[in-house]
């Protein structure tokens, strides 16, 4: 295997670990809620920003950043779930996705507006990095390995989370069944709000190394969001295995396309990866047959 190759797929499955991590928050929110969050994009854009201001106002590195964010980002999700989500849930779960979409897409414009305000000029990334590891003449950025086990090692303290305490039981329940949660005393409401909360969190949390690798502007919310419903129906509805199998497929995907074919087809990728999976699985990857 080839230095290219190794370093192609190396940052394949960073920018996957990252798709998957925030994929995954979307995938809660629609498996608890039944809500298309629309939004889902702009909370990554905004825990990037913030990321940034941090790293050049104060000078905290990304992966302190990545755990700022979570409490923070949790607070705002508890907000925007009371302002905005929780007056339209009593509704009948087709209206309810339908009026979701609506909800959501307002707040992505009302977020893209005002972040527009403020950030005029695109932000072109955060220059964080280590001294590079060699692994058989093969040089690897010690920075994306670092993000890459840091990645992983959140994606298995969900798991852990979702396994083992009861708030990660009743999402889980809520998951596979509303009525039935709801039937053995599981709190809806509030599961439902603290879902959509961690949902943000892992947003904006993917955002903070997000920006270590691209260019972030405000009008990039709902083109993440597409991609980010892509790698969730790659997975499975509330699977973080899946979320993250799915990220890293279409990361890795992304990349070798922009390599081979230009980067100008690598958005495609994903909608084809994405008729594939329907076609041959239409649940996802990892998730249950219903």
């Amino acid at each position: 295997m080839s230095a290219d190759l190794i370093q192609l797929l190396v940052g394949g499955v960073l920018l996957g670990g990252i798709y998957g991590l925030a994929a995954f928050g979307l995938s809660i929110t629609f498996g608890v809620l039944n809500v298309l969050n629309l939004a889902h994009g702009e909370f990554l854009m905004l825990g990037s920003l913030l990321s940034y201001g941090l790293f050049v106002g104060l000078g905290i590195n990304p992966f302190i950043s990545a755990v700022l964010v979570i409490p923070v980002f949790m607070l705002l999700g508890v907000f925007f779930y009371l302002l905005l989500l929780k007056p339209i849930m009593d509704k009948p779960p087709h209206q309810l996705l339908v009026a979701s979409i609506l909800v959501t897409m307002g707040a992505s414009l009302f977020i893209e507006d005002v972040t527009s305000f403020f950030w005029e000029r695109p932000v072109t990334g955060i220059s964080y990095s280590l001294p590079p590891m060699e692994f058989s003449g093969v040089v690897i950025s010690s920075t994306r390995l670092l993000i890459l086990l840091f990645i992983f090692a959140l994606a298995c303290g969900m798991q852990l989370y979702l396994k083992k305490t009861f708030v990660g039981k009743s999402i889980r329940a809520i998951v596979q069944g509303r009525e039935g949660a709801k039937m053995v005393g599981i709190p809806i409401s509030r599961v439902s709000a603290l879902a959509f909360s961690i949902g943000m969190a892992l947003a904006a949390s993917a955002g903070a190394f997000y920006v270590t690798l691209f260019t972030v502007t405000p009008v990039m919310g709902i083109p993440l969001t597409i991609k980010y419903l892509c790698v969730v129906v790659l997975g499975g509805l509330g699977s973080i295995v899946g979320s993250v199998f799915g990220g890293l497929i279409l990361g890795i995907a992304e990349t070798l396309t922009a390599y081979y074919w230009g980067a100008e087809w690598s958005p495609t990728i994903a909608f084809i990866l994405l008729i594939i999976i329907l076609i041959i699985k239409p649940e996802g990857l990892f998730g249950a047959k219903k």
